[in-house]
């Protein structure tokens, strides 16, 4: 039995990393941690814990003797100094996305890593949807041939909620990024996952909701983060080694969509399509049949492709890693990326990653 300590009582601590570790049987959260005093209260009346396991130090939490593992649920430019104090202690890490502000900066937890041998995990949660698994089974094999072109979009309409303010998000010294870091990292990593490493990229980001109202007042003040970025992408293949040009769009901006992600694979002798607001079908034309038809069909994802990254997680601190594992150095990739893409739509030139 695995006692988990939680850093980060938000949205993305409740609404994933607690529902799913509460169905988890061979871990229990035994500490949460905030400084927000009615986040962390209300969090841990819902878990049952006591006041002792109720911390407003994350190094408290960490130090904790009842904290066996530490998941960090917490603005991205708090990720890399929590995780780092952690692992000086011993406790493996689980980190939200993106890893960190830059490269630079993450490089150190991972050489941090490397050098203990403590089992870390980045939360790069679509790779757990079972179609998306699938389709990586289905490109090992060959059975959509060399990958020529991938296109990709990620849709949310969350910059026009109603009464948004101000939050971390739209402010750089606490986001870095916006869409980019929040949406944008998933969609690099099931890339890099699924056809191969990133090369060049080529980007346009802007902002369409300039000013905000600050959560804590009536002043309004400037989003400093992106709203939208589309960029090209230069993949190398990981089967082939030829080059596969990529085009990926993500907003905050669409009307009519809560959270989609579509990914469209295309091989030399096949394609893959999905849509993650149906993660357990993915669209197939492959092989002679299909290719004769040239139609795209529904395939039901054999059940034996679905886990979810907290019991990947727990699973990984017993010994038991799964197939396509999420790692810090994953995460680190992810950052270079981000990095490129960054200077390239500040330079409006394609930037090498």
């Amino acid at each position: 039995m695995k006692r988990i300590g939680i850093i980060g009582a938000g949205g993305i601590a409740n609404g994933t990393h607690i529902k799913q570790l509460l169905e988890v049987p061979e871990c229990r959260i035994t500490a949460i941690c905030d400084i927000d005093p009615a986040a962390l209260k209300k969090t841990g009346d819902r878990l049952g814990l006591d006041e002792a396991h109720r911390f407003t130090d994350y190094r408290a939490l960490v130090d904790c003797a009842d904290v066996d593992a530490v998941e960090i649920c917490v603005p991205n430019y708090l990720h890399v100094e929590m995780a780092k104090y952690a692992v000086s202690k011993g406790k493996p890490i689980n980190v939200e996305k993106p890893l960190g502000m830059d490269a630079a900066e993450c490089e150190g937890l991972q050489q941090m890593l490397e050098e203990t041998g403590v089992t870390n995990m980045m939360c790069f949660s679509y790779r757990f949807r079972p179609a998306v698994r699938y389709a990586k089974w289905i490109i090992d094999q060959g059975l959509i041939g060399n990958i020529v072109g991938v296109n990709v979009a990620y849709l949310k309409s969350s910059a026009f909620w109603e009464g948004r303010r101000l939050d971390w998000r739209f402010v750089k010294k606490y986001a870095g990024t916006g869409v980019l870091g929040d949406l944008g990292v998933h969609l690099i990593d099931m890339a890099t996952l699924l056809v191969g490493d990133i090369q060049a990229v080529s980007a346009v980001a802007d902002t369409v909701v300039k000013r905000r109202q600050r959560l804590d007042s009536d002043e309004w003040a400037d989003v400093e983060t992106d709203d939208y970025s589309n960029f090209l992408a230069d993949i190398i293949d990981r089967r082939s080694g030829e080059r596969v040009s990529a085009n990926f769009s993500i907003t905050r901006c669409a009307i009519g969509h809560a959270n989609t992600i579509r990914y469209d694979i295309f091989g030399d002798q096949g394609v893959i399509s999905f849509d993650l607001n149906n993660p357990n079908v993915l669209g197939v034309c492959s092989g002679t049949v299909d290719l004769q038809s040239g139609i795209v069909h529904t395939v039901n994802v054999p059940a034996k492709y679905s886990i979810t990254q907290e019991q990947a997680f727990v699973d990984a601190l017993h010994g038991k890693f799964c197939d396509y594992y999420p790692t810090v150095a994953e995460g680190v990739q992810c950052q270079r990326v981000l990095d490129a893409l960054i200077k390239s739509n500040e330079t409006r030139a394609f930037v090498n990653v």
